[in-house]
């Protein structure tokens, strides 16, 4: 796992500030950070925001096609259920 960036630390501290659980904390990103208990939920909330983000980017590309799916089908079952045979 990789820690995550300080722009990734500091939206994160934007984003739990207006919760009711931490509105009493330090205004200033370094008083947060010098307190090991906050700072470690920073973090866990940076690494979860950074997670989500990059979940919703793989979700919203196209699915990756193999070779096999290029290849033009062995067996036409539109033409077997039309009774044309192949001989």
């Amino acid at each position: 796992m990789t820690a995550p960036t300080t722009a990734a630390m500091h939206a994160a501290l934007a984003s739990m500030v207006h919760l009711p659980a931490c509105r009493e904390w330090p205004a200033e990103f370094d008083a947060v950070m010098a307190d090991p208990v906050r700072m470690r939920l920073v973090r866990l909330q940076a690494t979860f925001l950074t997670r989500v983000a990059a979940e919703k980017a793989a979700a919203r590309s196209p699915p990756k096609t193999s070779d096999l799916n290029k290849r033009p089908p062995c067996f036409d079952h539109k033409r077997a259920a039309a009774g044309d045979r192949d001989d």
